[in-house]
C-alpha cells in the first residue's frame, strides 16, 4: 500500500487519516503550526529552524523569541547517524539545516575521538536554493552568475546548532567559526572544517570516520580524492573525506551534500522512515540506479 499525503488544513480538521506532519515553513510559522498538531496526537517533522535550539537563543540567532518554547525542550535533533532517539517516546523532530548537517557529520569522528583542540573553522559554500524561493535582488542572476559572496560572517543561525551538536557528541563545549558563501550553482554544498590535531598521525583520523560511518547506508567515505558536488547532485548522500597534514598538525574534513536532498527533504523523510520504523533509506535510493 501506499502513504497518503495529507493537507495541513485538513490534518487539523481530521487527525484520524494522518500519522506524521512534515512542515516545509519558516522558522516563525512553524512555531505557530507545530503545537495544534502535536495537541491533535500527529508526530511532526519540522524542516525549519523553530525547534533545534534552546528557546532562550531564538532572539540573538534568528531576530526574535520563541512563541512554543514548551515544545522545544521536547524536540529531538533529527541527524539520524549520529542521534538515536526511541521512536515510542518522540513527538516532534528538528529536521537539521543544510550546512549544519554537513558540518556536523564532517566533524564528529574527530570531536568524539577528541582528535582535535581549539575551535574549529568551517567554510560552507552553497548552491542559490539555499536561500529559499523568495525574490530578493541579490539571489538574482546578474548578482549570482560568475561571483561568490560570504555572507553573515559571525552570526549565521546554524553556528550555535553545529557547536550545540558537537558538544553534545565530545562531552564539551565546541567553539565554531562559520563563513558561509553563495556559490552560482542552484543546488549543492560543501563544507570544509579545518582543525589543529591533539596528535599529528594519519591512522587515528581515518579509523575514527571508519568506525562512527561504517554502517551508514547514506554516507560514503571517500579515500583517494576530496568530495565534489556534482557526485552528489539529485541524491541522499553525503560524501566525506579527511585529510590530515602532518607538517602543520591540522586536519581538514569536507562534506559535500545536495542542500534539497541530505540538507533539507530527504533528510525529512529520514526521520519520517525513523518515526514509522522503516529504514532509513526508504524512498530515497533507487535500488539499481544510486549507489
Amino acid at each position: 500500500s501506499h502513504w497518503r499525503f495529507i493537507a495541513h488544513a485538513d490534518l487539523l480538521r481530521d487527525t484520524s487519516s494522518g500519522q506524521v506532519a512534515l512542515l516545509a515553513t519558516p522558522a516563525e510559522v512553524s512555531m505557530r503550526l507545530a503545537p495544534p498538531l502535536l495537541a491533535k496526537g500527529l508526530s511532526v517533522v519540522d524542516l525549519s529552524g523553530a525547534f533545534r535550539l534552546p528557546a532562550t537563543e531564538y532572539p540573538e540567532w534568528y531576530g526574535h523569541p520563541h512563541e512554543s518554547p514548551e515544545w522545544v525542550e521536547r524536540a529531538e535533533y533529527g541527524l539520524v547517524e549520529l542521534f538515536a532517539w526511541p521512536k515510542a517516546d518522540v513527538r516532534l523532530v528538528a529536521n537539521p539545516g543544510c550546512y549544519a548537517t554537513a558540518a556536523i557529520l564532517a566533524a564528529a569522528p574527530l570531536v568524539k575521538r577528541g582528535l582535535v583542540e581549539g575551535p574549529l573553522f568551517v567554510d560552507g559554500k552553497s548552491g542559490t536554493t539555499g536561500a529559499g524561493r523568495k525574490a530578493d535582488e541579490g539571489l538574482s542572476f546578474s548578482e549570482v552568475s560568475e561571483n561568490v559572496r560570504p555572507y553573515r560572517l559571525g552570526r549565521h543561525q546554524h553556528t550555535p546548532e553545529i557547536e550545540q551538536a558537537l558538544g553534545r557528541i565530545g562531552g564539551r563545549p565546541i567553539r565554531v567559526s562559520f563563513t558561509p558563501q553563495l556559490v552560482p550553482m542552484s543546488r549543492g554544498l560543501l563544507v570544509t572544517v579545518h582543525a589543529s590535531l591533539r596528535e599529528g598521525l594519519a591512522e587515528p583520523v581515518i579509523e575514527a570516520y571508519r568506525e562512527l560511518y561504517g554502517k551508514a547506508s547514506l554516507i560514503r567515505l571517500l579515500r583517494d580524492r576530496p568530495p565534489e558536488t556534482a557526485a552528489v547532485r539529485n541524491t541522499p548522500f553525503t560524501d566525506i573525506f579527511a585529510h590530515v597534514d602532518a607538517r602543520t598538525s591540522s586536519v581538514t574534513a569536507i562534506a559535500a551534500l545536495d542542500n534539497l536532498v541530505k540538507g533539507a527533504a530527504g533528510q525529512a523523510v529520514q526521520n519520517l522512515n525513523r518515526l514509522l520504523e522503516l529504514p532509513p533509506e526508504t524512498g530515497l535510493v533507487r535500488r539499481g540506479t544510486d549507489r
